[in-house]
């Protein structure tokens, strides 16, 4: 099951640097930053009503959020050889 999950994952990621190779303008890019920001804001409203086990696993999830807009920047901006202006 790991050795599936891992691949699964590895075509993600390559498919993910297809996408944003093929993102010349960024806009995906921007796209996928912006869902990431969105969604990681919207769970901090859960952290103020959740319990402790709840609150533990909402910022693990914020945080996998913000890590994935790191990566699709970073992606985007190696790629590009430019910065992303988001």
């Amino acid at each position: 099951m790991n050795e599936q999950l891992e691949q699964t994952v590895f075509g993600d990621l390559a498919n993910l640097e297809k996408s944003l190779a093929e993102d010349a303008t960024g806009d995906r890019a921007r796209a996928m930053l912006s869902y990431f920001a969105d969604v990681a804001k919207s769970s901090e409203g859960l952290l103020q009503t959740a319990a402790a086990a709840e609150r533990q696993l909402i910022s693990q999830l914020i945080e996998a959020f913000h890590a994935a807009q790191r990566i699709v920047r970073h992606i985007w901006e190696t790629l590009h050889n430019a910065s992303l202006a988001v």
